[in-house]
């Protein structure tokens, strides 16, 4: 929440109040999940390039996400798949549905 702060000069009038706005928030405005930073999931993916002989890391992120949420890869790509078979479940489009 961000608020005007009036005993302040010209300079300063506004003010971040960061902790009341987390007491107003609402339980379900922060659901138990687990965020995976930037840093796994390139450091994954780094991994995978490596694994697979890839020059960077631009598939391999998908690869690195899949194998983070432990969840199968959904694919058009052919090649794709049948590259990263052996790190990642691959189930078809139906499984969407």
């Amino acid at each position: 929440m961000i608020r005007k702060n009036p005993d302040r000069g010209s300079e300063a009038q506004w003010e971040l109040t960061a902790a009341r706005s987390r007491r107003r928030q609402p339980a379900s405005a922060s659901p138990r999940i687990r965020l995976l930073g930037d840093r796994v999931l390139q450091d994954v993916a780094w991994k995978a390039a490596v694994l697979l002989g890839w020059p960077d890391t631009y598939d391999a992120e998908y690869v690195a996400l899949t194998q983070l949420h432990a969840d199968a890869l959904i694919t058009l790509d052919r090649q794709l798949a049948d590259a990263v078979k052996d790190l990642v479940t691959i189930a078809p489009l139906e499984a969407l549905y």
